[in-house]
């Protein structure tokens, strides 16, 4: 006889609960990823509840400066007395808007990666003695790569029903464009790679008697966490 998957409410509660805030500590953490690059790199920054802002650098500002003093040269790639600082400074600007871009992506996947790797560690432990609380953590936390499976997800679904051009959006896209090469050559492995990470602690990880609470209690977290953040608390909190 098939044995059923069974969904227990004391199981189910705690791990929506828990989606629900790693989805918010998730996104600021992501955020806060971009903000650490932008400081080190010399940037005053701020914080919003989905975004981050960098202010104009004074590179920036001469950029902005020798390119209006020297549009139409520049435009028909012509020599001016300038040149050489102006690619300097395109050159800073560009790897500065760049290095930024990535800093947000790579610490969620630094973040997930950690947990994964942890979580490796404590398997044999997990399969003899079951899921301590220290596990739970580990397993939330190699879930950070999920942002990357929902990323192209919400954006492919964006371009399908809401008609947008692209079906690629986000930090993978922005850094797909500025390395000159195909919107979904970032955010496409990035999300293979994060489905099959959460494919294997759900299916290799997570006991089996706990499986079905933690999908459909990681689903509704997921998309309480998403909203309860991004459209109700975070505008209010971090606007």
């Amino acid at each position: 006889m098939t044995k059923k998957f069974k969904i227990s409410f004391l199981e189910f509660l705690p791990i929506a609960i828990a989606f629900t805030l790693f989805t918010i500590i998730g996104t600021i953490s992501h955020e806060y990823g971009h903000i650490v690059v932008a400081k080190y790199l010399g940037y005053e920054t701020e914080l919003h509840y989905g975004s981050m802002n960098y202010n104009r650098s004074q590179e920036e500002i001469q950029f902005g400066e020798i390119y209006e003093k020297y549009k139409f040269s520049i435009q028909n790639n012509e020599e001016f007395p300038e040149k050489a600082r102006y690619q300097k400074l395109a050159k800073k600007l560009y790897y500065d808007n760049l290095f930024i871009a990535i800093g947000g992506p790579f610490q969620t996947i630094l973040t997930g990666t950690i947990g994964l790797i942890l979580l490796l560690f404590r398997r044999k432990k997990i399969l003899q003695n079951g899921m301590k609380f220290i596990d739970w953590l580990y397993v939330f936390l190699s879930l950070f790569w999920l942002r990357e499976v929902c990323n192209l997800t919400m954006s492919v679904y964006s371009s399908i029903v809401k008609g947008q051009k692209s079906y690629f959006g986000g930090d993978e896209k922005n850094i797909a464009l500025m390395l000159d090469i195909p919107q979904g050559s970032v955010a496409i492995p990035l999300a293979i790679i994060g489905l099959c990470i959460a494919l294997f602690v759900i299916f290799r990880v997570i006991p089996k008697e706990q499986r079905m609470s933690f999908i459909i209690g990681g689903v509704l977290g997921g998309v309480t966490g998403f909203i309860l953040w991004l459209q109700i608390l975070g505008p209010i909190i971090l606007p």
